[in-house]
């Protein structure tokens, strides 16, 4: 995206809504959890490279900073732990659950660019974050009771967005001095590299056997990955990770609505209430970014 001058949160915001068709694929793979988030890295890669040749994106480049190769290897090894989490969350305890534990990396960016970082937020941003998070809990707590037979699937959950959160800081670091092409591709083959051998060690079902469940992985690859993470990071050279984190609250209001659609899952009006308090709180965090 060299050329394009589109503001930087919508562009996040379709990066968003792109994740959220996350869940709806891997429901519908057919291969094994771990082995589907390898094939959702893989399948990306070839398109950084084709679409940054085209100069459509831009161009992926060997980082020459050598201390961004370390960044770079920490960004995939969280990107994996965050897929491995996530995919065996969705799993082990039920969809709402995992949505709602995952979406919890916000805080985990907020608290660590707070203390760490040393970033200030105004008391408008605080206001934000409490009527996003309350609006979360109304669209996704419905269902939502803890069983000891779910327990290890609600952990996962909880470290989903552990991971997550630490991947935006680091992506959020390297777009200072890297185009976004170049830190998805070499994340990415970290993460895919990580995500196989592990597959392969704990995993029985590792290859596609259809074509509808190669057409599954590939749009998981191209439209979760492709285009959701790479519209996310870039978009972090122009916003603040703690900006992009509670703004990334839409995936879970488009996840819902896709299920509906999808699934049939039922939409409530407790659920339509909590979605406009998640739009509202990422409003006015928003608008007092830019002022």
């Amino acid at each position: 995206m060299p050329n394009l001058k589109i503001n930087p949160f919508f562009i996040l915001i379709i990066g968003a809504v792109s994740i959220a068709f996350s869940p709806i694929f891997v429901r519908l793979s057919e291969v094994d959890p771990i082995m589907t988030a390898f094939f959702r890295i893989f399948v990306s890669l070839p398109f950084f490279l084709m679409f940054g040749s085209l100069k459509i994106i831009e161009k992926v480049n060997f980082p020459v900073l050598k201390n961004k190769f370390l960044i770079i290897f920490i960004s995939g090894v969280f990107f994996s732990l965050d897929l491995i989490c996530w995919h065996l969350s969705i799993k082990l305890t039920t969809v709402s659950k995992a949505t709602f534990l995952s979406n919890l990396a916000p805080i985990v960016v907020i608290l660590f660019s707070l203390i760490f970082l040393k970033e200030k937020f105004s008391k408008f941003f605080f206001i934000a974050i409490f009527i996003s998070m309350s609006g979360m809990t109304l669209l996704l707590g419905e269902s939502f009771q803890f069983y000891k037979s779910q327990f290890l699937g609600d952990l996962l959950g909880v470290l989903t967005a552990i991971w997550y959160g630490f991947y935006i800081l680091t992506i959020s670091q390297l777009r200072k001095d890297l185009n976004s092409s170049t830190i998805m591709f070499f994340s990415g083959c970290v993460s895919s590299i990580i995500l196989l051998l592990v597959a392969i060690f704990f995993e029985q079902s590792l290859v596609p056997k259809s074509f509808y469940s190669i057409a599954i992985l590939f749009l998981l690859g191209f439209v979760c990955q492709f285009i959701g993470q790479s519209f996310i990071a870039y978009s972090l050279a122009f916003l603040s990770a703690s900006l992009s984190s509670l703004s990334l609250l839409i995936q879970p209001i488009a996840a819902t609505l896709l299920a509906y659609f999808f699934f049939q899952e039922k939409l409530t009006l407790i659920q339509f209430f909590g979605s406009t308090l998640i739009l509202i709180g990422i409003y006015i965090a928003k608008t007092k970014y830019e002022n």
